[in-house]
């Protein structure tokens, strides 16, 4: 798991959804992977955005995001893992179902590409929509088109749309799509229903979709979960 130039940026952008929150938990404790390079194009990113932060403000010497999270003015979050190698607080294997411990705890959760390799994917979607307090944020960066053999799947805006809005009632509040180093700006995914063939599309390099998902605030019953290509049949 890890956060590199172009979702570090993102994750920028996406801050004042977190407003008013006060702590969560990530999906695997992230560590910061940059090239030679990317700490400077970071710090433009998001003096560009209004955040102005130093390189020793943002990367700290383990490796790890925590500092990054503080400059950008996301809340403390912590770390849950299915083993402690990398300090995480709280320890479960995401494809089996949180305990009542970890229910409805956290105002934020963050995947930084921890679910595409839980083979139970939807155990562990279904483990975040538990973990996450009414009115939470839940934040999604994995692995979209063209990471063959990355993890053990590859997630489509179906997620976000059909699993996390129409069925759990979720307020979606954006999905976009952007390479991983590349400097092209993040490209909006609107729903799929409705759309031909789920408004499908190729890329000519590997792509991250990143999502963000915020709980409603009122218990809503869960919908059966339908692909967008079939909900007209």
């Amino acid at each position: 798991m890890g956060i590199s130039i172009n979702i570090a940026t993102h994750m920028a952008r996406c801050t004042p959804f977190l407003a008013g929150k006060t702590q969560g938990i990530m999906l695997g404790r992230q560590k910061m992977h940059f090239r030679p390079g990317w700490k400077g194009r970071l710090v433009r990113n998001l003096a560009a955005l209004g955040i102005e932060a130093s390189e020793e403000e943002l990367f700290q010497e383990d490796g790890f995001c925590e500092s990054f999270l503080k400059a950008i003015g996301w809340p403390p979050l912590q770390s849950l893992d299915f083993s402690d190698i990398e300090g995480a607080e709280f320890i479960h294997d995401l494809s089996e179902p949180v305990g009542d411990d970890l229910k409805d705890r956290f105002e934020v959760i963050y995947d930084g590409g921890t679910t595409e390799h839980v083979f139970d994917i939807a155990t562990a979607f279904r483990n975040a929509h538990h973990m996450l307090k009414a009115g939470g944020v839940f934040l999604s960066c994995v692995g979209t088109d063209g990471w063959f053999g990355h993890g053990f799947y590859q997630v489509g805006p179906d997620i976000p749309w059909r699993f996390w809005g129409a069925s759990l009632g979720y307020e979606v509040l954006g999905v976009w799509t952007f390479p991983r180093a590349s400097r092209e700006e993040p490209f909006a995914i609107p729903d799929p229903t409705h759309t031909a063939r789920g408004a499908t599309r190729s890329f000519d390099q590997p792509q991250f979709i990143f999502y963000a998902v915020r709980k409603p605030v009122e218990p809503v019953a869960p919908k059966p979960v339908i692909q967008s290509h079939y909900v007209d049949y």
